[in-house]
């Protein structure tokens, strides 16, 4: 007896570019801000499946730009026209963070990047002489899918400012 095909899975709605700058004061009670922030914003754009993983992504990328500078930072939650949602930690430091090889579960501090090295599909560092603040800065960005996928370079994802480092490719 022959079973009917299954159905295939509806595509997922189309979903227009949008991007949010949120800029936080260097203190860390603004990292569970920042987390509800991007839920708000990817609920209300109907990509409530990425939040969890970008919200986590967001709040590291965020403490970092917090604990190893002194001034303010921007964290820009963008959806693009290719279905990607990149967020950016801008902060006033333009040195690159220095990813740790292996930290140890156990230790305070040094597995942020190692999160995200893991959780994003890509991620990179950019420096710009004239960043957020028109002066010396660098952006931590990472981008994630739908379908967490990592199987090579895709569309423009990264942003047009000086390339630095570009891990998971």
């Amino acid at each position: 007896m022959l079973l009917p095909a299954p159905k295939p899975a509806p595509a997922a709605p189309e979903i227009e570019p949008f991007e949010y700058r949120l800029r936080v004061p260097n203190d860390a009670r603004a990292i569970p801000l920042a987390r509800s922030t991007v839920r708000a914003a990817l609920t209300a754009h109907k990509l409530g499946e990425l939040a969890a993983r970008a919200e986590l992504l967001a709040s590291e990328l965020l403490t970092n730009a917090i604990v190893h500078t002194v001034d303010e930072a921007e964290l820009r939650i963008s959806w693009s026209q290719w279905d990607v949602l990149t967020l950016t930690a801008w902060d006033t430091e333009d040195l690159p963070p220095t990813p740790r090889s292996n930290p140890h579960p156990y230790d305070v501090d040094g597995r942020g990047l190692a999160l995200v090295r893991s959780l994003a599909d890509r991620w990179g560092v950019y420096s710009s002489p004239h960043g957020f603040t028109c002066g010396a800065s660098k952006a931590v960005w990472c981008s994630i899918t739908r379908s967490h996928v990592t199987d090579g370079p895709g569309p423009a994802l990264e942003p047009p400012l000086r390339r630095l480092q570009l891990r998971g490719e």
